[in-house]
């Protein structure tokens, strides 16, 4: 044991204090279970990083690049070649057009599931079994709603020709290829308010009862409740529910594969008129092998939501800390 004396100003020992030497922490060996754990926990990370990670680098990588059907052994540098042809691209500008209008019928579906979870928030008769009818589009296949619309829309065959008693070819006229788009709009429409439903009942249920309480002792009448405490109420939900409906939008791809299906010359429907940049990017990139020129439409895309999606993020930022 070391003892050290504790001296006053003047000198004088006053008392004396001792301590130990700390012996080093020794070092855990992990036992064999948790060696498993950690490689089972490494799994998805390393899966993630191959399937994810390396197609991100490469695709990055290839935009500065020239390729032969796709082999990355013969890559070369083309000196932003391929941002210059890409961005004086007809077809590239005119996708965006197709993308940014069908992405507004993803803000129409917001507004319908708004209106529907509000009316089944007022307890009627048959309210959940309403719900889970409107649940049921969104649990089915994109593909196989597409399919079913296709057939509502066939000129041949189709249910609304057949109700109407019409010939109207509405996937495939050339004199009017706007039908097409309105097609996708309709089948988009059809399936996407479903979450929106689910999600906007229960931030219904989290408004504070007592604020309609005083809305109505003020002498509020339903619209103003539902505009002035409804409204703040679930904004934060409103948010996020924007912020998904934009990045699916944007993405839109399965409905104009299947409503407008790629013709022997490339085209995307009636006038390319269902060419959204996802089904470009795909038609690039898989059918005509040219990954380079994809990928600076990939990267666009990215830009793209990457800035939209940041405003969304800080207003519902924002609204979560009021």
């Amino acid at each position: 044991m070391i003892k050290n004396e504790i001296m006053t100003a003047d000198g004088c020992g006053i008392g004396t204090a001792s301590s130990t030497p700390k012996k080093p922490l020794k070092k855990r060996k992990w036992k064999s279970v948790q060696w498993l754990c950690f490689g089972l926990a490494l799994i998805p990370i390393i899966s993630f990083a191959i399937f994810n990670g390396v197609p991100v680098v490469l695709s990055f990588i290839s935009m500065f690049t020239n390729m032969e059907n796709n082999d990355l052994t013969t890559m070369e540098w083309n000196a932003f070649q391929n941002f210059v042809e890409v961005f004086r691209d007809e077809r590239f500008w005119n996708a965006w057009k197709t993308t940014f209008w069908l992405a507004t019928a993803q803000i129409v579906t917001l507004v319908i599931a708004l209106i529907i979870s509000v009316l089944l928030d007022q307890k009627v008769k048959g309210a959940k079994i309403m719900q889970v009818l409107f649940f049921i589009p969104y649990i089915c296949s994109s593909v196989a709603v597409a399919i079913m619309w296709q057939w509502v829309f066939s000129k041949d065959f189709g249910i609304l020709n057949s109700i109407f008693g019409t010939n109207i070819d509405w996937l495939n006229d050339s004199q009017h290829p706007s039908r097409l788009i309105w097609c996708v709009y309709i089948t988009i429409v059809w399936s996407a308010p479903a979450y929106g439903i689910v999600m906007f009942k229960a931030a219904l249920k989290n408004v504070n009862p007592s604020l309609y309480e005083a809305a109505e002792l003020d002498g509020a009448n339903a619209f103003q409740k539902f505009l002035h405490v409804t409204l703040p109420g679930i904004k934060s939900v409103t948010l996020f529910l924007l912020l998904a409906s934009i990045t699916n939008g944007l993405a839109v791809f399965d409905a104009v594969t299947v409503l407008a299906p790629i013709s022997w010359t490339g085209v995307a429907g009636p006038g390319d008129a269902g060419l959204t940049i996802n089904y470009y990017i795909y038609i690039k990139g898989v059918q005509q092998s040219e990954m380079e020129y994809a990928s600076v439409m990939s990267w666009a895309l990215f830009l793209v939501t990457f800035v939209i999606s940041f405003f969304v993020i800080r207003a519902r930022n924002k609204a979560a800390e009021d």
